[in-house]
Order: C-alpha cells, then sequence, then structure tokens
C-alpha cells in the first residue's frame, strides 16, 4: 500500500538545516559539503544530504566515488543518506516552480525524520530550487575564494577607494530569504561567510580583502568563519570521494603529512565556528581519538552515572559505522529510513 511522502512542516520539531550556497563557481562548495557530512557522521549524529545541482551532481558524483572506494578497498566508511532533485520537465515558470516546490519540500522532510542534519550543495548560479533551499536554512555557509574577483559575489567594491558600492545580487537574494524565512516560520537564518584558499603571505592584496570583508560583516549582516587553505590534499581526495577526515581508513591514503594534520585542524575550526550548540556539545563528549584527533575515531564520553554504578563508569558508546556505511550510535544501530531508494543506496527524488 503506498503511503503519501510527508511534507514539510516548519512548526515540528527538526534537524538543522545548512545550506552552503555561492552563485559563483569554483568557490569550494562541494568540498566544504562534503566535510561537513563526514564530520557531523564522525561526531554520531545522523545526517542527510541534498544535491540540488542536477546538472553538475558534484557532490552526488563526491558520494558516487566514496563507495566505488569503499568497494575497492573493501572498507567501510560512514554515508549520509542521499537525495537528487532534478529540475522540472514542465515549461511555464509557474508550473516548473509548483513542481520543484514541491519535491524539494517533500525530500526535505523526509531527510528531516530521520536526520539530525541535512547538508545542502546548491549550484553556482541563480535557480528557483537555489533560492528555495536557501528559504529553508537555519545556516547558510557561503564559502568565498580570497580575491576580489570572488568577492564581488557578495559586494561590489570600488577599486579606488575600496569602498563598498552596493550589496551584490546574491546578497539581495539572501536578504529576501531571510525575510521568506521570518514570514513562513518566524525563523532566522545565520549567514556564515568562509574565506577559502588563504594565502600564508601577509600580501598588500590580503589586507585590502581583509578590511573589505569586515566592512560587509556590518553592512550585510554575516558573521565570518576560517575557511580552507589553498592545499592539493583536497583537491586529490575528491576522485576517491574521500575526506581528509577518513583517509586513514583505506590504503590509498599514505602517510600523514603536516599539511594533511593541518587540513583536519581547519575543518574542526569551521565546525567550532558555525556555534550550533548541539555540535558543540557533542565535540564536548568526544574523547580525542587516534593520534590525537577528536574527529577521527569519536568515542561519545559515558554519562556520569551514581557511584553505586562506578564499575560500568567506563562503558562508552561508540560511533559506529553500519554494513551499509550509514553512521549510527551503538544504541540506536538502526540506519535512518529512506523510503525510496536508488540502486546505489541514494535516495533519488526525479
Amino acid at each position: 500500500m503506498h503511503t503519501a511522502s510527508p511534507s514539510f512542516d516548519p512548526t515540528v520539531a527538526r534537524g538543522h538545516i545548512l545550506v552552503i550556497g555561492n552563485e559563483k563557481g569554483g568557490s569550494g562548495k562541494t568540498t566544504t559539503s562534503m566535510h561537513l557530512i563526514v564530520s557531523l557522521l564522525r561526531l554520531g549524529f545522523k545526517v542527510g544530504s541534498m544535491d540540488i545541482d542536477a546538472r553538475q551532481r558534484s557532490l552526488s558524483r563526491y558520494i558516487e566515488n566514496r563507495k566505488s572506494t569503499m568497494a575497492s578497498e573493501n572498507t567501510t566508511l560512514p554515508l549520509p543518506a542521499h537525495v537528487v532533485i532534478n529540475r522540472s520537465p514542465f515549461l511555464t515558470t509557474a508550473e516548473a516552480e509548483a513542481d520543484e516546490r514541491e519535491r524539494f519540500t517533500r525530500a526535505l522532510a523526509r531527510l528531516l525524520a530521520n536526520c539530525d542534519f541535512v547538508v545542502i550543495d546548491s549550484p553556482g548560479s541563480d535557480t528557483y530550487l537555489s533560492r528555495l533551499a536557501h528559504s529553508y536554512a537555519d545556516t547558510v555557509i557561503t564559502p568565498v575564494n580570497d580575491s576580489f574577483v570572488d568577492l564581488d559575489v557578495l559586494a561590489s567594491v570600488d577599486g579606488i577607494s575600496m569602498q563598498i558600492v552596493k550589496p551584490s545580487i546574491y546578497s539581495e537574494m539572501l536578504w529576501e530569504q531571510k525575510m521568506q524565512r521570518a514570514k513562513r516560520d518566524g525563523g532566522k537564518i545565520d549567514w556564515v561567510v568562509m574565506r577559502n584558499r588563504l594565502s600564508n603571505l601577509d600580501a598588500r592584496n590580503k589586507r585590502q580583502i581583509t578590511k573589505v570583508i569586515e566592512d560587509l560583516t556590518r553592512r550585510l549582516g554575516f558573521r565570518l568563519a576560517p575557511g580552507f587553505s589553498e592545499r592539493v590534499i583536497f583537491r586529490e581526495l575528491f576522485l576517491l570521494g574521500l575526506t581528509v577526515l577518513d583517509v586513514v581508513e583505506t590504503n590509498k591514503a599514505g602517510t600523514l603529512s603536516m599539511s594533511h594534520l593541518a587540513a583536519r585542524q581547519e575543518v574542526r575550526d569551521l565546525l567550532k565556528s558555525l556555534q550550533i550548540p548541539v555540535i558543540d556539545a557533542r565535540i564536548a563528549q568526544v574523547r580525542v581519538g587516534a593520534k590525537g584527533d577528536v574527529l577521527t575515531d569519536p568515542r561519545i564520553a559515558p554519562i556520569a552515572k551514581p557511584a553505586a554504578a562506578e564499575t560500568s563508569a567506563n562503558a562508552s558508546v561508540s560511533a559506529v559505522a553500519s554494513p551499509s556505511g550509514e553512521t549510527a550510535s551503538t544504541s540506536d544501530s538502526s540506519p535512518p529510513s529512506t523510503e525510496t531508494a536508488s540502486a546505489s543506496g541514494s535516495i533519488v527524488a526525479a
């Protein structure tokens, strides 16, 4: 018997929605998305992911590459419950938008019914699906490469005075979606901008960008977060579907370099900068794992017990990967329900 898929209900307590957005390509959206997904999985959360860039499908290919590595290396890695939202086939704008809205909200509701977090990777262009996803976000993360070419996605800047001329189309769009979110359920969107590919050199251009971005935080109302440096390791891992947090589990990783360890620190710093209480609380619970990395092999510290039960106080709940690759705690090993799954294990909203 067919059961209708649930619709998104903003009044119901739910997981946290993270949208990774920037209307310029090549800013590191998919790399950021995947590292956030794996970080949250390794902290023991149930995570859903959504790819609304059905043309490019970068996040979907990242996850497919990860599954291929799992098969070839005979290893198990944590995986999210993944959804792809395709563009509508309808020709008229009204029909297409109604169709995409319906499929997006239903897919989002399915994920939120089973996940603590949903990470949405958006396209590097302006689409209705992208605007819609932004309006449902609890946190929007905008990766920006450290150059004035990339900074143009936030605002127009006068090249002589270095003064802000006006907000960009993307910034104006995000402001509109904040209004949509407030109108829909009274919620707020926390906008976080992360500076990617920072140079270690104290160049004049870098100082100018820093000043302009600091001015923009006050004018546009976003927070700054540390991003990812220009590291070869981030680019190399895509083809294997791996992140800097889990390459040690396969034979293809080799030994950990200082650059690799520094990249892990950047991921941890990004997580902390999001200022999401449930993440901060979980990190505080997690004991240091292998080689001192809190996100390599996390183990949740046991809740303090009365003196009479101290004999079992050393027991801990480990974050483990199920045979399917879903992360679950040993106290609840059931993977998230996915309702309709493709042959590869991903949910596909056609």
